[in-house]
């Protein structure tokens, strides 16, 4: 169940919390910021998530604190700070000790690895840019960008991303998905950030590979300022932290490594193999089979 607003005109607002009635308190923020910050998807989804029941264990809310709201411009909540009492309720029985509370809500994202061939060998595209949180005036990362509307238009964002980030233009049936049953999150303990990847194969001529080598990208009004820089496919590991580069690759690399084995074994399996070969020996051998199939 989504999280509600109700009782407007007094404090705390409070949501609903599988069934339940949760208050929400904020101390430092006037209460417009507030009903827009549980409004937006991103605590929506977060709400969301808290309700579920794993293992007959789940989270018990009885409240929660939020304690800043960073706007990207007037009406769009950017980023949500909240500090949950919420408690271990495992078997039916709450645990009394309370669990860490304190959470960024940033939303979710998405990440291309983009693989490029350019005369018969494989490369990758890594965007460079400053990223401040790192203290990284050059930091290479995938490219990637925020899912801030809803999960139908993962792709459409992806696609947008390529394009803005790279100068590449790429259809949604190029792009292949890595996470197939869970998006990777790199910082659970504190963040509710979760990541889905997707990869694109594209072949590529020659002057085409040398005009994305150090290109000059990003959406500027955004304070993007972004360079693009190619690299050897199987190099790229060791260039960049990036947990979403390596949780990328890893990936694509387990795809790889079960497409071969299933070719492999479609191959060099001895019963399919028998079973093809008794097939010709018969064919050869009867005339009648022969001449059936050439005039059925």
């Amino acid at each position: 169940m989504n999280a509600t607003i109700t009782g407007m005109s007094a404090k705390p607002i409070i949501i609903s919390f599988r069934g339940s009635d949760v208050p929400v308190t904020f101390p430092n923020i006037s209460k417009e910021i507030a009903e827009k910050a549980i409004r937006s998807s991103m605590f929506q989804r977060w709400i969301k998530r808290s309700e579920r029941i794993v293992d007959k264990s789940t989270i018990s809310l009885r409240g929660v604190e939020i304690q800043t709201v960073d706007m990207f411009g007037p009406r769009k909540v950017g980023f949500i700070k909240v500090k949950a009492d919420a408690y271990l309720v495992a078997n039916g029985t709450e645990i009394p000790k309370a669990l860490p509370g304190i959470s960024l809500l940033r939303g979710d994202a998405v990440g291309i690895l983009m693989v490029l061939r350019c005369s018969g060998k494989k490369y990758t595209i890594l965007v460079q840019q400053p990223r401040v949180p790192v203290g990284d005036v050059s930091c290479l990362e995938i490219p990637a960008g925020m899912i801030d509307k809803d999960d139908s238009t993962i792709k459409g964002i992806a696609i947008a991303e390529i394009e803005e980030e790279c100068g590449i233009k790429v259809v949604k049936s190029d792009l292949v998905k890595l996470t197939n049953k869970m998006a990777i999150m790199p910082s659970p303990g504190g963040c509710d950030e979760s990541v889905d990847l997707y990869y694109v194969d594209k072949e590529v001529g020659k002057s085409e590979f040398d005009g994305m080598q150090g290109r000059v990208t990003g959406n500027r009004e955004d304070g993007e300022f972004i360079k693009l820089k190619i690299v050897p496919f199987d190099e790229a590991w060791k260039l960049s932290g990036d947990a979403k580069l390596l949780c990328a690759i890893f990936l694509y690399q387990k795809i790889v490594e079960e497409k071969n084995e299933k070719d492999s074994a479609a191959t060099s399996n001895p019963v399919k193999r028998s079973k093809i070969e008794d097939s010709l020996k018969y064919l050869l051998k009867n005339e009648r089979a022969v001449e059936f199939f050439h005039n059925p």
